[in-house]
């Protein structure tokens, strides 16, 4: 009887040994016969080593490998496994950050660290970004399931490697210095450094070993960004006296959009990220080895934003409008609109900690036990004054402060008019007409016109504390037989979730009340913006080049100490005594606490029959898992709304917390089948069926009810969480052929279905919530629109505001709050329930081909997915659909001869659905590809010298809502270039 084999290539075998020691077929193949170790470095070789473990793999199997110790292909993960058939990523802020597997999301994919569940924060998707690659020596990727791996991965189980010392005996060690230029950076250094390294040694004849590894970075750049925040629909331009309308909406349904606002912003980042491993190995004895890690990554964040725009009346004072065929408003003519600029610090910390206890024991020729314990956590917070807090500049009218001193200069300046256009392909252009406090034109804004409006910070936490025990168990067939071993064991893991939500509300500096007199004029500062987003269709024909704007830390010290030295009277009700002290730290608003337990058991077979003499092998299985959930909250409920100014609205909260809570339960059986045959040399066919799963998000299994933002009107949101949701269950079936022609070169064909019961669907529905009522709606906000419009006054939210304060005999700036004459305000509330079944299926293609002794070839791949899924983008009402879904394509040329190794890399990834917007609406992220490359020298035997360029073409970013003249937010960036030498001991 014949069992697996394949043409192993002796140089990826024994650098994997070297590197990783948990590519398990490799290792098994290296225990069984003795293999001279030739070290390899380079593309190449890591090609050739990750084709190896896909060649051996029991079902369908992807890896990406270290060329050398301490150095992976790419200086991200994400952005490694992006070059996977099937695997397509997520970025932020420039850099690969979690990945999509067949279509199917981050949420639906499982990461695992040496075959450890690892805790992540605020969800279940891991941000590849907290990771540095030094210390990882494969990345594994199981995109058909088997009972012996952890549950979680509909998509794919993700499996990071790291080394371990007493695979390889002697001193390994290798040293990497990297300096990071971004093109885009204006306020860091231009240069930073990246600094890793990696050590390992054996002792005591080999059966002591020690592994340390870590990895500094440090990275400045610059994000140019433009938005929309909300495309409104159905907006009622009736108020809007003398309007000029073009309608060229052919929609059946007369449906209509209409923009919020439009805006542009600046942010200067900086990323901090450390990174550390060390593992202990002692192998007591010749059957028994104990391993001891700890692993640890830190990654700080802070943004310096400057943010500017204009803020729409909700149609209450259009003067023009134009609404195309798919009932879009392109172009926009709003009277006494609001211009404002934001000036927001983001401060976060990621910190994530794992340590685990390793056992294995052989207890007989034919038995394998193995304990494996860890105890892991994940935490998320601001840092700083929170995790976002921002202040509000901007143009503040007074047609009486003229005067006001030549210390702070006059107030004059009032936008009259703002235009907003879209298109199909760029970003909004927006300008501002001014006219000065007589009626006169005025030709742009000064730092007299500016004042402050409001400030606020919020500070939300996320932890995630896992403990998780693991016993497994591999008894091996000695004898004659087709079973050739069996697998069995259990898990236990339990996780516990916590977040917390803190917002100060909106803290008042003077809103729109005449707080540019008590500013001095010389703190702000015109900024011409002729290249902002020039990377765009149309970002040179911007309407405004310029933005005005100031220190934050000077804005944020007058705001704090304006009341008491400039001017106590004028700030309305004056600034809350404790202001200071909610600059550092809000209360929290909501604490949601989720706990899950997950019992496991699993058995499987592997056996081994021969058909035609040619080996077919069968791997059957059987997982068992027990979910329990128990969540529980404290939440403080919005017992009313106020109208505090313009376009301002806060929630009155309730002084007492409440508590909530629930339960849930869930059992799943989950078998799984893997067959591959060797029909004839060098072509496999394989065929698997497994049934996986996904469990719901930590926040719709939570119990607490969340206010999300401000109730500005269009924006009112609630979400709602469910203890009692089932997991996602997904019946899985591949079929796949591959043919190795030669060492390194392979071409594959494969299909994949997916049958998805219990998709959860986010559910939006407009409800009431009792006690808040709206005060914008009531008779008080109608009586005072009919006396505006009769007078010749448009009405604006500031002139109604201000009227109904007037009728009520009140100063003007008063708070207005619902009453019981005033109807109840609608929300828009979203829960996620468990709704349908869906089936996903698609083709992947790759090819990789080495040009002989020639040190060139190339690698190619691409993935077609299609299903019952995809979305209706002309459906108003809520629908399903796959967040994520998308075909994907990549193609890589390479070179490595002589020391040199090149890589030039293209990465495709097709447009796809991002999400659903509070109306319900689908956001797509356009179609985006991306240049690469990376060359490599090796100069001595010890020292190689590399250069990197990520984004080199400088491609930018863009999401829309439902059509592409709906733009919703767009980024450009710029490249990055890391050059630097790694030293080898």
């Amino acid at each position: 009887m014949k069992t697996k084999q394949f043409n192993k290539s002796v140089l990826a075998t024994s650098l994997s040994l070297i590197l990783g020691g948990n590519l398990v077929s490799l290792a098994n193949a290296a225990e069984e016969e003795k293999i001279e170790v030739i070290e390899v470095t380079g593309i190449k070789g890591s090609l050739i080593k990750s084709m190896d473990v896909k060649r051996s793999a029991t079902g369908v199997v992807d890896a990406i490998t270290a060329e050398d110790i301490g150095k992976f292909p790419d200086a991200n993960l994400a952005e490694s496994l992006q070059r996977i058939t099937g695997v397509s990523i997520d970025r932020s802020n420039n850099e690969g950050s979690k990945i999509t597997v067949r279509g199917m999301g981050p949420e639906f994919n499982l990461v695992t660290l040496n075959g450890r569940q690892m805790p992540t924060v605020g969800g279940r998707s891991f941000d590849f970004a907290n990771i540095a690659t030094e210390g990882v020596s494969a990345v594994e990727v199981y995109k058909t399931t088997k009972a012996d791996l952890p549950s979680g991965g509909i998509g794919a189980t993700v499996n990071m490697i790291t080394a371990k010392p007493l695979t390889s005996s002697g001193l390994k060690a290798s040293l990497g210095l990297k300096g990071v230029l971004e093109t885009s950076n204006e306020t860091g250094d231009d240069i930073t450094p990246e600094i890793s390294g990696i050590f390992s040694n054996t002792f005591m004849e080999d059966r002591l070993g020690v592994l340390l590894s870590g990895s500094y970075q440090d990275r400045n750049n610059r994000e140019q960004k433009a938005a929309i925040d909300n495309w409104i629909p159905n907006v009622n331009l009736a108020a809007s006296p003398n309007l000029a309308l073009t309608d060229n909406n052919q929609r059946a349904d007369g449906a209509t959009w209409y923009p919020q606002n439009s805006g542009y912003s600046i942010n200067d980042n900086e990323r901090t990220r450390v990174n550390g491993q060390l593992v202990l190995q002692y192998a007591i004895n010749d059957d028994i080895e104990a391993t001891v890690d700890y692993t640890y990554s830190k990654l700080e964040f802070e943004s310096n934003r400057n943010g500017f725009g204009v803020w729409f009346n909700n149609g209450g004072n259009v003067k023009s409008a134009t609404i195309n065929e798919n009932g879009t408003y392109t172009d926009v003519a709003e009277i006494g609109g609001d211009y404002a600029t934001n000036l927001s610090r983001a401060q976060y910390e990621n910190e994530n900690k794992s340590l685990g206890f390793n056992l294995t024991w052989q207890a007989s020729d034919a038995l394998e036990l193995q304990l494996d314990v860890h105890d892991s956590s994940a935490t998320n917070g601001g840092a700083g004054l929170g995790s976002d807090a921002f202040l509000i500049i901007g143009n503040t009218f007074c047609g009486f402060c003229a005067d006001s001193g030549p210390e702070f200069g006059p107030n004059t300046a009032n936008i009259n008019v703002k235009s907003n256009t879209v298109d199909g392909s760029g970003i909004p252009l927006w300008g501002l007409d001014l006219i000065d406090g007589q009626g006169q034109p005025q030709a742009e804004l000064t730092g007299a016109d500016i004042g402050s409006l409001f400030g606020a910070v919020t500070n939300d936490t996320s932890e995630n504390d896992m403990q998780q025990f693991q016993l497994k168990g591999e008894w091996v067939n000695q004898n004659d037989g087709f079973v050739n071993k069996v697998s069995f064991g259990g898990a236990h893991t339990k996780m516990e979730f916590r977040q917390t939500k803190a917002f100060s509300q909106n803290l008042p500096a003077g809103w729109w009340n005449w707080s540019a007199v008590h500013f001095p004029d010389d703190m702000f500062e015109r900024v011409g913006i002729n290249s902002l987003l020039d990377g765009f269709s149309n970002g040179n024909n911007k309407a405004i080049d310029y933005y005005v704007t100031a220190d934050f830390d000077s804005v944020l010290h007058l705001f704090e100490t304006i009341e008491d030295t400039i001017a106590p009277d004028i700030y309305n009700s004056g600034w809350p005594t404790d202001v200071n002290g909610k600059f550092q730290s809000g209360p929290i608003d909501n604490d949601s606490r989720v706990e899950e337990v997950t019992t496991a058991l699993y058995t499987q077979v592997s056996m081994t029959f021969d058909v035609d003499d040619m080996p077919l092998n069968v791997l059957v299985g059987l997982r068992y898992e027990k979910t329990e959930v128990t969540s529980a909250g404290l939440e403080r409920p919005a017992v009313s709304m106020e109208w505090v100014n313009g376009n301002e609205w806060e929630y009155v909260y309730a002084t007492d917390q409440s508590f909530s809570q629930g339960e849930g339960e869930t059992e799943e059986l989950l078998p799984s089948v893997d067959i591959d045959y060797e029909i004839v040399d060098d072509v496999i066919l394989r065929a698997s069926y497994s049934r996986s799963l996904t469990r719901p998000s930590i926040e719709a299994l939570g119990s607490t009810k969340n206010f999300i933002g401000n109730p500005k009107v269009g924006q009112r949101k609630v979400e709602v969480g469910n203890p009692q949701l089932k997991p996602y269950v997904a019946d899985n079936y591949d079929l796949s052929a591959e043919y190795y022609y030669e060492e390194g070169s392979y071409v594959s064909i494969g299909y994949f279905n997916k049958k998805v019961d219990n998709f959860l669907v986010n559910v939006t529905t407009n409800e009431t919530v009792a006690g808040l009522t709206d005060a914008f709606i009531g008779p008080r906000a109608e009586q005072a629109r009919q006396e505006l419009i009769a007078e010749g006054i448009q009405p604006s939210d500031q002139a109604i505001h201000d009227r109904i304060n007037q009728n009520m005999g009140r100063d003007a700036g008063t708070r207005i709050a619902g009453n019981t004459d005033d109807p109840l305000a609608s929300f828009a509330v979203s829960r996620d329930v468990n709704l349908r079944a869906s089936r996903l299926y698609g083709w992947e293609f790759a090819v990789q081909h080495m040009f002989g002794e020639s040190g060139f070839g190339l690698q190619a791949n691409a993935t077609k997915v299609s299903g019952d899924v995809e979305v209706d983008r002309d459906v108003v009402d809520p629908q399903f659909a796959l967040v994520g879904m998308s075909d994907s394509a990549n193609f890589s040329a390479i070179y490595d001869k002589d020391g040199l190794s090149v890589r030039l890399s293209y990465n495709w990834r097709d447009e796809f659905l991002s999400g659903f917007d509070q109306h319900s609406s689908p956001v797509f992220t356009e179609a985006y590809s991306q240049v690469d490359l990376n060359v490599n020298y090796q100069v001595t035997d010890q020292l190689v010298v590399f250069f990197e360029g990520l984004n080199i073409t400088e491609q930018t970013q863009r999401v829309y809502v439902r059509y592409p003249e709906q733009f919703l937010n767009g980024a450009q960036y710029g490249a990055r270039y890391n050059i630097g030498a790694r030293y080898t001991f």
